[in-house]
């Protein structure tokens, strides 16, 4: 069943402007329901929630502390996003293990694809790990941008912007890409 058909309560969205784009905020009495980051136009944005949303949506303003907190992050600044209600609904107990653990990891640091399934209970599931963050629907909450290649390459990132808006994020919080990438792990020579 399509989040469109689903019997889920009215969604109430904001959509604001920051230096990687524009981004939306979905919020329902659950809590945090969605977060979209990077459309380089907000009508692209919009069309995006209309479609994954459907009719559920009202615009509104969140009153959310979580937009200012993604602005601030967007314009380099550390912020450290936890203790957030998200709405854990829609996504499987595995995707849940896998994005509390990617939470833990700080500001400024990666860890690789293995790594992180390690740390979520599934030590030969990196590509399970990965298919989970590509539905991850709290990017920066869930920083799956911190995920990297077993090599030191970036791997995938299906937020809108893709790989290049990955590495945009991973300089903002001072992780080299080019030559040398800092994980938590050790250093690795990246490709």
């Amino acid at each position: 069943m399509s989040l469109k058909e689903s019997k889920l309560p009215l969604v109430c969205y904001s959509l604001f402007k920051t230096r990687i784009g524009w981004c939306g905020l979905l919020k329902s009495e659950s809590g945090i329901s969605r977060i979209f980051i990077g459309y380089p136009q907000q009508e692209q944005l919009l069309k995006r929630i209309t479609h994954e949303f459907g009719n559920r949506i009202v615009r509104a303003p969140a009153k959310e502390d979580l937009v200012d907190e993604i602005k601030s992050y967007c314009s380099g600044e550390k912020i450290i996003f936890d203790k957030r209600a998200l709405n854990w609904f829609l996504v499987t107990s595995f995707q849940r293990r896998v994005f509390k653990a990617a939470m833990r990891i700080p500001y400024g640091t990666t860890e690789t694809y293995s790594g992180l399934a390690q740390k979520s209970g599934c030590p030969n599931g990196s590509r399970a790990v990965g298919n989970a963050l590509a539905d991850n629907p709290f990017p920066l909450v869930v920083p799956c941008h911190r995920i990297i290649r077993g090599d030191g390459r970036l791997g995938g990132f299906s937020a809108r912007g893709g790989i290049l808006l990955k590495e945009r994020l991973l300089k903002l919080e001072g992780v080299m890409i080019n030559g040398w990438v800092e994980s938590s792990m050790k250093k690795k020579k990246s490709m």
